[in-house]
C-alpha cells in the first residue's frame, strides 16, 4: 500500500513542485496582511486541487468520448512535462517569481486578484499537473490518486502557510537549486512515460 501510494504520490508532488511556486506567492502577497495572505493560501489550494479532483473524475470520460487511448495521453502528457522538465531547470537562473507579470507596479493586491490566477492555475495546477493526474487515473486506483492529491496540496499549504521561513532558510540560491533538482526528475519521469506508452501500444498492436 506504502508502495502504491508513493508511485502515485512522487511524481505528482514533482509536477506541481510546490517549492518552485514559493517565489511568485511571495512576491504576489507581499503587499497583503496575514489574514489576506491566508485567504489567498486558502483559495489557489482549494482551486487548484478542486481543478485536480474534476481531471481525475472526468479525464478518462473525455478520453473515451474523443477515443484517446491512455498510451496516447501517456506520450502525450510525456512530452509537454519534458518541455515542463527542461524549462524548470532553466528557471534555475530565472525563478518563477521573476516572470513577466509578477513585478507590477506597487499596490495592495486582493486574495481574488491572484489566488487563482496565477496561483491557482497555472502555478499549482498546471497543464502538466492535469496531465499526470488524467494518466494516473487511468493506471492507479482512483483512492489512491485522491490520497495523493490531497497530501501534495496539504503540504504545498504547509509550505506556503510558512512561505517567509521556508523562503529565509532555503534563500534565493535554494529555491533555484530545489527547482533545477525538481525539472530533472521530472524530466526523467517524462522520457519514461514516453518510453512505457510506446511500449505498452507496441504490445497492444
Amino acid at each position: 500500500m506504502a508502495v502504491e501510494f508513493l508511485v502515485v504520490f512522487i511524481p505528482m508532488f514533482i509536477i506541481i513542485d510546490p517549492f518552485g511556486v514559493l517565489p511568485m506567492f511571495l512576491v504576489l502577497t507581499k503587499d497583503m496582511d496575514s489574514k489576506a495572505r491566508m485567504k489567498t493560501l486558502q483559495y489557489s489550494v482549494g482551486f487548484a486541487l478542486a481543478l485536480l479532483v474534476a481531471f481525475s473524475l472526468t479525464g478518462k470520460a473525455i478520453l473515451d468520448y474523443l477515443s484517446v487511448s491512455i498510451d496516447a495521453l501517456r506520450i502525450t502528457g510525456g512530452l509537454l512535462l519534458l518541455l515542463i522538465g527542461v524549462s524548470m531547470l532553466y528557471e534555475g537562473d530565472m525563478p518563477r517569481s521573476k516572470r513577466k507579470g509578477a513585478d507590477e507596479p506597487e499596490e495592495t493586491r486582493t486574495p481574488e486578484d491572484v489566488a487563482f490566477v496565477p496561483l491557482g492555475t497555472p502555478m499549482l495546477a498546471g497543464p502538466g499537473a492535469i496531465s499526470v493526474v488524467i494518466i494516473l487515473t487511468g493506471t492507479a486506483d482512483i483512492p489512491m490518486v485522491m490520497a495523493s492529491l490531497v497530501a501534495v496540496m496539504g503540504i504545498g499549504a504547509l509550505i506556503l502557510l510558512r512561505a517567509d521561513i521556508v523562503f529565509r532558510l532555503i534563500g534565493k540560491a535554494g529555491t533555484r537549486a530545489l527547482t533545477r533538482v525538481m525539472g530533472l526528475l521530472g524530466s526523467a519521469y517524462a522520457v519514461q512515460m514516453i518510453l512505457d506508452g510506446i511500449t505498452d501500444y507496441v504490445a497492444s498492436i
